[in-house]
């Protein structure tokens, strides 16, 4: 329905096991999702981990094959699900950002980045082959010369992919890591799970999924932040650090929280003082439903921390760029009743310590302030009393057009 008859979403939806899988198959398996800024990974072999909706992948960059001869090769992003094909070990520690140390990876003869599983050591080259099994199996028949033993073990330890294999069944070639897609656009790096090449490699998919999941292209998924961006230009911006804060409530009501400034006036004292009038503040929704924009009324005297730009992409991720900073808010679900807000921090050139400091603390209030609203909003959803209501017309216009997205990619 319309917005001014449209229902919110019901409380279920906000704590439900089933909801919260549907949504984890139907929305964060298929959309495309943004893990972080290109600055993060400026040289070959350095990598980024993340998890989305409890999925965990690594992007790391490679150098371009077509230039591996040259003398500066060109650079080019792998992503894959961080899993090991052979017992589910982690091919890359979870941490935010790393670069591989040189026992950590795969160089065979064509000196290829690669991973190193922390379990058991297979290794994969770049491409996501797997190169090498270490002691996987004793590949010597009873009665082999130990001097012949000695000179493989030799040769193995500085090429895996050289120990024969004592199991006349196992082929390499059927155990590469599960690729995901991954782009850069906008200064960002991208990911989406869903893979066509994956799935002919006989990856399994999520049960809720369905016979004909909606998978966005990437135009459709990301084109209109583009145009919510205007002019910005994210690569004028470096990477500065990284932030998490761990929330009690469900993924949506922070979303349905960030859609709106109709709880300004109530729950953001210093920014209410900032704008002109609560009823000049308005959130401009592209027509997919997918996008959206802020615009704040702000007073000729407010502080360089309050203006700014904030978008929204669905499903969620935030872009908040004020003065000389940004933030890239990704809003993670975790549990059906938890999830995780991780900021990406990023300051033009010169920027001084005291505006990085000012910028990282404003944005601290800000997220408490909505932490604690939040929070207790989830409590109440869960309580029993509350079903559900309507949407103010003049200000939950970014609120209903997220249901709206939720609900068209789950209800299928």
């Amino acid at each position: 329905p319309p917005l001014s008859q449209a229902p919110t979403l019901p409380a279920s939806w906000y704590h439900s096991r089933e909801q919260y899988e549907v949504e984890r198959a139907r929305i964060f398996w298929t959309q495309w999702h943004c893990v972080g800024a290109s600055c993060q990974l400026k040289e070959p072999r350095e990598y980024l981990t993340e998890s989305i909706a409890g999925w965990p992948i690594v992007v790391q960059r490679a150098r371009d094959e077509a230039a591996l001869s040259k003398e500066s090769p060109s650079t080019t992003l792998r992503a894959f699900h961080n899993v090991c094909r052979h017992r589910a070990g982690p091919i890359a520690l979870p941490q935010e950002v790393g670069q591989l140390d040189k026992d950590q990876a795969y160089t065979g003869k064509s000196s290829i980045n690669g991973f190193r599983c922390r379990y058991h050591g297979w290794t994969y080259a770049e491409s996501g082959e797997l190169k090498g099994t270490p002691h996987f199996a004793d590949p010597f028949p009873e009665g082999t010369p130990s001097s012949q033993i000695k000179a493989a073990e030799a040769k193995a330890a500085s090429c895996d992919a050289c120990m024969p294999t004592a199991l006349p069944d196992f082929d390499k070639s059927d155990f590469p890591l599960y690729p995901i897609e991954v782009r850069e656009e906008l200064g960002l790096i991208w990911v989406r799970l869903h893979c066509d090449r994956a799935l002919d490699m006989g990856m399994p998919v999520p049960d809720l999924l369905g016979d004909s999941p909606r998978v966005p292209e990437w135009e459709e998924a990301v084109g209109e932040l583009r145009g919510a961006l205007g002019e910005m230009d994210l690569g004028e911006f470096e990477f500065y650090s990284t932030e998490v804060h761990d929330l009690k409530c469900n993924w949506k009501t922070y979303v349905d929280n960030y859609s709106e400034g109709y709880h300004i006036f109530v729950c953001h004292p210093e920014l209410d003082d900032s704008m002109t009038a609560q009823k000049d503040y308005r959130v401009e929704v592209t027509e997919s439903s997918r996008c959206m924009k802020h615009v704040v009324p702000l007073k000729e005297d407010a502080d360089a921390q309050s203006t700014g730009l904030w978008a929204f992409l669905f499903p969620n991720l935030a872009i908040n760029v004020y003065g000389e900073g940004l933030s890239i808010e990704r809003m993670m679900p975790v549990t059906p009743t938890s999830m995780r807000i991780k900021y990406t921090y990023m300051f033009k050139p010169g920027t001084t310590q005291q505006v990085i400091a000012d910028s990282i603390g404003g944005s601290a209030t800000l997220t408490e302030e909505d932490r604690e609203i939040a929070e207790q909003v989830q409590r109440n959803l869960e309580s029993g009393i509350y079903v559900a209501s309507r949407y103010s017309p003049r200000h939950e216009n970014g609120t209903y057009a997220f249901a709206k997205a939720v609900w068209e990619n789950t209800q299928y």
